[in-house]
């Protein structure tokens, strides 16, 4: 073979390398935003209608939330927030619309206490997606319950928007689910079972 059928070789041999690093790093990279966002990027790639430019939104997300200098609260913080938590539980079997509107308020408090911005609801629901993406969609159901003006959600609908703010709101500030059982124990009209026997 000639001098120029070996540079050839060689030069195809360096594009198909190249091309095999590039695919490698964009499944790699496509494996590791489904892995980290769940069925958040399924979400985001319906939404969009393309998959490159959802992967492309949820690699900024990622980056954005990984820019943030997220703490964990002090165990004051997590008694004060405690103590609100449970004064609206009780003020669930009254009013349950103001309850469920005030979780949602406090959910953005704890939020910034912890360090994500007090952006708007669409920022911070980006941001916790990134963080734990089994609940974002309890989230934004119970965003949209607390925030419905029409004539009032009905008291289950409010129920079920608070159990999952309950849920996001251990997760804030405990930084696990130990609170959950620890919560339904204390509220059993918010556990979504009877306890009367």
């Amino acid at each position: 073979m000639s001098a120029l059928g070996w540079t050839i070789l060689a030069l195809c041999v360096i594009a198909l390398a190249v091309a095999l690093v590039v695919f490698a790093r964009r499944g790699g990279s496509a494996h590791a935003l489904r892995r980290r966002f769940g069925p958040e990027y399924d979400r985001a790639v319906e939404q969009s209608g393309d998959r490159a430019e959802a992967e492309r939104r949820l690699a900024e997300i990622a980056h954005r939330r990984d820019e943030l200098d997220i703490r964990p609260l002090d165990a004051r913080e997590r008694a004060d927030y405690a103590a609100r938590w449970d004064a609206l539980q009780a003020q669930f079997v009254d009013e349950p619309a103001e309850a469920t509107r005030q979780a949602d308020l406090l959910i953005a408090d704890v939020m910034a206490a912890r360090g994500y911005p007090k952006a708007d609801f669409d920022e911070r629901a980006e941001l916790i997606s990134a963080d734990r993406p089994e609940i974002i969609g309890s989230y934004r159901r119970a965003h949209e319950a607390a925030s419905s003006q029409v004539g009032g959600q009905g008291t289950e609908e409010l129920r079920s928007a608070f159990v999952h703010y309950r849920e996001l709101f251990a997760w804030l500030v405990d930084g696990s689910e130990r609170a959950k059982a620890k919560d339904r124990d204390r509220s059993p009209a918010l556990s979504g079972t009877d306890r009367r026997v």
